[in-house]
């Protein structure tokens, strides 16, 4: 007996836990790439670009730490964007991380997309 309610105990909370409205909520794809919550927009690298930490010293002052370069065809999701004065559009992929924008919009370093209000109305909506 005592086997038999470990048994049904163990069941129970298998079936319980492992069904969550998570997993039944559809994913939302723009283009080949998943919408992420938060997520505004998306970067294409064109050409090679560096990516940037931005970190501030004892003094306040924000200085830009390269991490890598970013090659020509990768993307990444941009969660927000903010402007340093003196300093061209930064566009927050994540973790700290930033790629700036260049001054010169015609050089196309990288190409800026948002997806459309259609699509974030679904991610908001599951």
């Amino acid at each position: 007996m005592k086997k038999l309610s470990i048994l049904f105990v163990t069941l129970f909370a298998l079936f319980n836990f492992t069904i969550s409205p998570d997993a039944a909520s559809p994913k939302v794809m723009w283009d080949n790439l998943e919408l992420k919550p938060g997520q505004i927009g998306r970067v294409t690298i064109l050409q090679k670009n560096p990516l940037f930490k931005v970190k501030v010293d004892t003094s306040g002052v924000k200085l830009f730490d390269p991490v890598r370069e970013l090659k020509p065809g990768e993307v990444y999701r941009v969660y927000g964007t903010k402007t340093i004065q003196g300093y061209a559009p930064l566009f927050d992929v994540g973790g700290g991380y930033y790629v700036i924008q260049n001054t010169y919009p015609n050089l196309g370093h990288l190409k800026y997309e948002t997806p459309s209000k259609a699509k974030l109305k679904l991610l908001n909506k599951g």
